[in-house]
């Protein structure tokens, strides 16, 4: 069988948009890598939104440090936030049901596929923004000084994180009080 110049033209039209194809998700994938190692930690994103605001409060001399609201993993927040509704008293997360939730966050990794659906699952369970950070330090101390933030950070993807972490915690309030 002969091939005719527009058979040639044909196949040389098919390799090229099959390697233009495959060049993009090349550049794609490697896009989306990039972005992943980037920013997606407490630091960075306590560097983007700053160290809260100092506000006077009213008939009193003192004055009270903001807590950083969109940081609900780093184990300071809850200090910040008692210092902040003083004297009032939080409705925080017990030691027990903390370190339950970080066994099961701890054990939703898995060696060939993993749990998200306990990841989503536990962050259900939580009251508020206090509430992370509680999970996070029960975490932290049960797991050899191990970052919650990190271990999920390890096995979800970013889009992961958003549907499964990021959904329910932007939905909680910043704290409960008594």
């Amino acid at each position: 069988m002969e091939m005719t110049n527009t058979t040639w033209w044909m196949i040389g039209g098919g390799t090229v948009v099959v390697l233009g194809f495959g060049g993009y998700l090349i550049y794609r994938s490697k896009k989306n890598s990039k972005n992943n190692s980037l920013g997606y930690s407490v630091q960075s994103t306590q560097a983007n939104i700053g160290s809260g605001v100092q506000v006077n409060t009213s008939g009193t001399a003192s004055v009270k440090k903001e807590p950083n609201w969109n940081a609900p993993f780093d184990m300071n927040y809850l200090e910040d936030v008692k210092k902040w509704v003083s004297p009032k008293k939080l409705l925080i997360l017990g030691d027990s049901k903390a370190s339950k939730l970080a066994k099961t966050l701890k054990n939703a990794k898995g060696t060939f596929n993993d749990d998200e659906y306990a990841v989503r699952d536990t962050f259900k369970k939580l009251r508020s923004k206090t509430d992370v950070a509680s999970l996070s330090k029960a975490y932290y101390n049960n797991h050899n000084n191990k970052d919650l933030w990190q271990h999920l950070n390890s096995f979800l993807s970013h889009s992961e994180m958003k549907l499964y972490v990021w959904k329910y915690i932007n939905r909680l309030p910043n704290y409960k009080t008594l």
